[in-house]
């Protein structure tokens, strides 16, 4: 628990660095304005709004941030001018947007804490004034110029951006979290680097339109991807009316067993990350994840004397506790649209030995799915306290983990899962601050 002290003293901490950030963008917006001129006004409107625009529609994803095309018009705008016109487009964008957000409505600049606003103009500012400077530099260095675009310019562009950018949100997470800035560092690069390529190759389409017709030729692919963004939009939501409906039902079942609040979700997010790191498809993913946040819908059958029992479990106690797999199952089994995670909702406490329950089947016959939720879920009851017994440390609990390989757990994804559980155990924390800014 932080006392009065930590917070102060963290709190110093955030409002420094946000300081120290907006003064240096001051401070090169100064060169900026001393060096440079805005050649192209027209340019310099069109893709401001537009970027607002595009900000103010941005998807937000969970656990990733958001989904904008945002970025791929001001690096358009770096191919197509220079860092002071990019500064002030990516300044104003974020200045003027006004996304949605789930429980706050409409969020813009008159009801944004000040300090939010500071640190997200100042770290835009930097980032993209940088990041035009290198393109600039490069492209006067290396006469590869191809009509408007100098390919080595524009990777070392994105490269430069994407260090810059993570390196700042990776400052602010550190210092909210109290982890280690490396390792934010590096799970925010490497989650980002995919999706700033491509959203970079859409500037580079972006730059060729209005380099070719104009501001007509922009609007011409602008307007198309805000339809895709409405498409994409709907399905989100689909799949989010699905996960919210799953989520009333893990509220049920967590007012039968208070001890284990918050544990449907937190095994949802750890199943979710394994089956990344094996590979898994996206429906696949999405199956495991539905799953697990019912896994122990059958505990609403169990009596909650038994649930809450402090103390050690009788054996014919320990034998309904046992039950659940199985009502779960039943439950499950009358509802046609989760019927496909009946088989994974009974067999979650199998085990590859054989020795589980309730039908004692090994390795050969129990999914890949199954084995991912067995992993998950008694990874989060390792890490969180119990009426019974305190919490087990982070390397304690995947050292457990290492230790039943083969006997509890399938030893073909237990070196992956506890590469995944490392980077989710964190990242579960690092939500504790999800929307700060």
């Amino acid at each position: 628990m932080i006392n009065n002290k930590q917070k102060k003293e963290n709190n110093i901490k955030l409002y420094t660095y946000i300081i120290f950030l907006a003064l240096t963008a001051i401070k090169l917006m100064h060169y900026l304005f001393n060096n440079y001129t805005i050649s192209d006004y027209v340019l310099l409107i069109v893709f401001s709004i537009l970027t607002a625009i595009a900000e103010t529609f941005l998807i937000l994803l969970p656990k990733v941030g958001g989904v904008s095309v945002s970025f791929a018009l001001t690096f358009s705008a770096i191919l197509l001018t220079n860092p002071l016109t990019v500064s002030i487009i990516s300044a104003i964008g974020m200045i003027l947007r006004c996304p949605y957000v789930d429980g706050k409505g409409r969020v813009h600049i008159l009801n944004t804490p000040i300090y939010k606003t500071i640190f997200n103009v100042s770290q835009y500012i930097i980032s993209f004034g940088v990041a035009g400077f290198v393109y600039e530099a490069i492209d006067k260095s290396f006469n590869l110029i191809l009509i408007f675009f100098n390919p080595v310019a524009a990777t070392a562009t994105l490269v430069v951006y994407i260090l810059l950018n993570t390196f700042f949100m990776s400052m602010l997470m550190s210092i909210l979290l109290k982890e280690k800035l490396v390792y934010i560092w590096k799970t925010n690069f490497f989650s980002l680097l995919v999706n700033v390529i491509l959203v970079g190759l859409l500037g580079i389409v972006l730059a060729f339109a209005y380099y070719s017709y104009g501001s007509g030729g922009l609007l011409l692919f602008f307007i198309p991807l805000l339809l895709a963004r409405y498409t994409f939009k709907l399905y989100l939501d689909m799949r989010k009316n699905y996960f919210e409906t799953l989520n009333v039902l893990v509220r049920a079942i967590e007012a039968s067993d208070p001890y284990t609040s918050g544990h449907s979700m937190r095994v949802s997010a750890y199943a979710e990350a394994i089956a990344r790191q094996v590979g898994l498809p996206q429906s696949k993913i999405d199956l495991i994840k539905s799953a697990a946040l019912l896994h122990d819908i059958g505990k609403i059958g169990i009596d909650k004397n038994i649930l809450n029992k402090k103390g050690e479990l009788r054996r014919e106690e320990f034998e309904k506790i046992k039950s659940h797999p199985e009502i779960g199952a039943t439950i499950i089994a009358d509802l046609s649209y989760l019927s496909n995670i009946t088989d994974i909702i009974r067999h979650h406490h199998e085990r590859n030995d054989g020795k589980g329950y309730p039908d004692g089947l090994c390795h050969s016959n129990i999914s890949l799915e199954t084995s991912i939720l067995t992993i998950a879920d008694s990874f989060d009851a390792m890490t969180t306290d119990r009426p019974y017994r305190s919490a087990l440390s982070l390397e304690s609990a995947l050292q457990e983990i290492k230790n039943n390989e083969g006997t509890q757990f399938n030893p073909d994804i237990v070196d992956d899962a506890i590469i995944a559980l490392k980077k989710a155990f964190f990242k579960i924390a690092e939500e504790k601050v999800e929307h700060v800014f």
